[in-house]
């Protein structure tokens, strides 16, 4: 059997995932799909779109992708930042996301906060419906 996974699937998958990690109180980070605003709240984390490219195909079936994505940390100081990026690791790693980027923090100046860009990949095959590490 040939499993189907979209960039949808991704998404959703991230969300989850992203969702259930704590901050330093034991609260729930927000999780988000759009950049933030003056009204979001902090700290949060923001999943860009997925970004899928198709390794392998099978009659025109994918058979394996590749998956990346960047998660954006957003915080009042910088070493939240980073700290929520390593959360990050983590939480993601447990799927065999390996982090491959990452960007200097940025001030936003509408917001007032900082930005910390991780990006992560990771390989997803159709035939066993898994994901595994990007050698």
């Amino acid at each position: 059997m040939i499993y189907e996974f979209s960039t949808k699937d991704m998404s959703d998958l991230l969300y989850d995932d992203l969702s259930i990690i704590q901050d330093n109180a034991g609260i729930n980070t927000e999780v988000v799909l759009t950049t933030p605003t003056t009204e979001s709240t902090f700290p949060c984390r923001v999943i860009d779109t997925p970004l899928e490219s198709i390794n392998n195909t099978n009659n025109a079936t994918p058979i394996r992708k590749t998956f990346q994505v960047s998660i954006e940390h957003w915080d009042n100081k910088q070493r939240v930042c980073m700290e929520m990026a390593d959360r990050t690791d983590k939480q993601l790693q447990k799927r065999n996301f390996s982090r491959t980027n990452s960007s200097p923090i940025i001030f936003d100046q509408i917001t007032k906060k900082y930005r910390f860009v991780t990006t992560y990949e990771v390989r997803w095959n159709a035939l066993t419906n898994a994901f595994s590490y990007i050698r």
